[in-house]
């Protein structure tokens, strides 16, 4: 990939995040969510209803990128015994808080900024950490003042115990989703549960490569302050 249209990426994506952890512009991520429907009508997994918010929707999963969006999703599904409508992958504050106020259940994922900035750059290799931080930061500043009407539920939480999420959110939303999950259909969604020793040990002399290009590539500042925002919100995080 050229320089060029790496920076044009990551353009498109500053753009998309400036729009998207701006509440009152949810408006202008329509032509996101379009880009999105059809990008549902060929996957397997999402269906062009889940796509864009709506009243329809049984509840919507959203966070940051690489905070286990797409663990809590495949998750969910495989508990429920009807079909659920569910919103998943927005990565968009305005949409999301816009699903709360009509009173669609949310559940909003959280991961330690180090960490889910990392997966996400890990995905994305033409976006600069200090950029990726940044939006970080936003994301969560722009859903702090709404998680009364959601289900903040953090990594660990999520990967290890998500029939006790969704266990919260059936308690605090007054739904009957179900909740049984047999450990090895969680293994099943996550990947890591399915490692080798030999995987694991690559796996953790890979995190240490990435870990200092993290601290290497970001400033204290920034760091700083999203590890302040991550704080601030597991002390409201789902505790079980």
């Amino acid at each position: 990939m050229s320089n060029f249209f790496q920076r044009l990426r990551c353009g498109s994506l500053e753009v998309r995040f400036q729009i998207s952890c701006r509440c009152h512009l949810w408006p202008l991520m329509i032509p996101f969510t379009l880009k999105r429907k059809r990008r549902f009508q060929v996957s397997p997994e999402s269906v062009p209803e889940e796509a864009s918010v709506s009243r329809y929707l049984d509840l919507v999963i959203d966070g940051f990128p690489g905070s286990a969006n797409s663990f809590a999703t495949r998750a969910f599904r495989a508990m429920q015994k009807k079909k659920v409508l569910v919103g998943n992958h927005y990565h968009s504050p305005a949409e999301t808080v816009r699903a709360a106020g009509m009173g669609v259940p949310v559940l909003m994922t959280l991961r330690q900024p180090a960490d889910s900035v990392s997966s996400m750059v890990r995905r994305w290799p033409f976006v600069p950490y200090e950029s990726a931080l940044r939006w970080y930061v936003m994301f969560y500043e722009a859903v702090e003042s709404h998680l009364d009407k959601m289900i903040l539920a953090d990594f660990p939480v999520t990967t290890k115990k998500f029939p006790e999420v969704v266990d919260g959110l059936n308690a605090k939303f007054g739904t009957s989703f179900g909740t049984d999950l047999s450990p090895d259909r969680m293994a099943e969604f996550e990947p890591r549960l399915q490692q080798t020793p030999i995987e694991r040990e690559e796996r953790e002399r890979l995190k240490l490569i990435i870990e200092a290009s993290y601290l290497r590539e970001t400033t204290a500042s920034r760091r700083g302050a999203a590890e302040a925002i991550y704080e601030r919100l597991t002390s409201r995080s789902l505790r079980v």
